[in-house]
């Protein structure tokens, strides 16, 4: 008897037990079913309420407009400035006397690049020398003859022989002084007085090759310049246009270049010449852009990504490429309706690029887009899409 009780109390203790238990769940329910929801999809529009844990993922994008590219990103090789490159070779044989320049040494006009003992250049000297003390006697030769022919002591033919004695003096003069002016010297400069050739340079700026040294024999038909002297403070950088795409190429066209040595760097320039030849082995056009290197980061025959920008009053808008989610053969974006509310947008787009995408239908200036969150937010979209129909 009394094991038959303590059995039925226990039995009791337990359905007791079970019983408040589901009390408690169905109060829990209860609670949950009355509290608000902070994510729901209204059409094709999706709301996140700030307290809810997908709100603390979103990245927003404003859009706006940008002189878009008009092609992708196309590799380049930069290149000297020919008109400000100059490659010194002496104009007259000798044998170098002093220690050339080292290479980067920057340099002004008319600084001296190499001494020179040259017999030919000794020899102009003393053709001018000749030549400016034969001027001097034939000018004073014709004054008297001028006193004498004036005095009618001196007939005019010897007068007049005089006269071109002079002219004739002063045309071997002209030339004597000429060709020393040609290789760079003044008469009575520094190379006069020591007797050596001094080669000058002909321009400012940085001596990017060196061909010459100490006791080395030198002439005009050398097949490699002694110097090549560059201003290196604007740089050319030439790129290869298809044939399909040069009709969206103009000059003037802002470019913007990027190098891998300067990843963090944006460098600016215009095109400023479009080749008239096409390549028959890759259909392409050579393409020639100008960049200022003020800092002189950018160094001949570096490689680099250049994308050719549309001109200043044709701008587009970009859309980065994180904010697009592609369905089959259309793209979207999550667009910003209010603080928390997030349209399903279709958009189509132009060009491409590495980062971001030319928007021709679907957005405007000053929409706000989604990049960070935006496939997380598409995937529960479609989940609750899929509770309420059932499937």
């Amino acid at each position: 008897m009394d094991r038959f009780l303590l059995v039925t109390l226990a039995s009791l203790w337990i359905l007791s037990g079970c019983q408040q238990k589901a009390t408690e769940q169905n109060v829990t329910s209860d609670k949950s079913a009355d509290a608000p929801a902070t994510f729901f999809v209204d059409g094709s529009d999706v709301v996140v309420m700030a307290d809810d844990h997908r709100a603390k993922m979103i990245e927003l994008h404003t859009m706006v407009y940008d002189d878009a590219p008009v092609l992708p990103p196309a590799s380049a090789t930069l290149a000297y400035d020919e008109s400000k490159t100059v490659r010194v070779s002496s104009p007259i044989s000798g044998r170098i006397l002093s220690d050339p320049l080292d290479l980067g040494t920057k340099i002004n006009k008319g600084d001296v690049l190499l001494k020179l003992d040259s017999p030919d250049f000794n020899d102009a000297l003393s053709a001018l020398e000749k030549a400016e003390a034969n001027l001097n006697l034939t000018k004073e030769a014709f004054s008297r003859a001028k006193r004498l022919f004036d005095a009618k002591v001196m007939s005019r033919k010897d007068f007049e022989q005089a006269q071109d004695d002079v002219t004739n003096a002063q045309s071997e003069y002209d030339r004597a002084r000429k060709f020393l002016e040609k290789l760079g010297v003044q008469s009575g400069g520094i190379s006069a007085k020591t007797g050596a050739f001094h080669l000058r340079s002909p321009i400012a700026g940085t001596i990017t090759e060196v061909n010459a040294n100490p006791g080395m024999e030198v002439r005009p038909d050398l097949p490699s310049p002694l110097y090549v002297l560059s201003d290196l403070s604007r740089l050319w950088l030439w790129v290869d246009v298809f044939e399909k795409d040069i009709a969206k190429v103009q000059v003037g066209q802002p470019i913007r270049v990027k190098v891998s040595s300067w990843a963090d760097y944006e460098f600016y320039g215009h095109v400023d010449y479009i080749s008239q030849i096409v390549n028959d082995a890759t259909r392409s056009i050579r393409v020639r852009c100008s960049i200022d290197n003020p800092d002189y980061k950018l160094l001949p025959s570096m490689h680099a990504q250049v994308s050719i920008r549309n001109v200043k009053n044709e701008q587009s808008l970009l859309v980065p490429l994180s904010a697009v989610i592609t369905e089959g053969d259309r793209n979207f974006v999550f667009v910003r309706m209010s603080d928390d509310r997030y349209h399903w947008q279709e958009v189509t787009l132009g060009i491409r690029f590495e980062q971001n995408a030319i928007v021709k239908t679907g957005l405007n200036k000053g929409d706000q887009v989604i990049t960070k969150g935006a496939l997380a937010l598409r995937q529960d979209m479609l989940l609750a899409n899929s509770a309420q129909t059932g499937n």
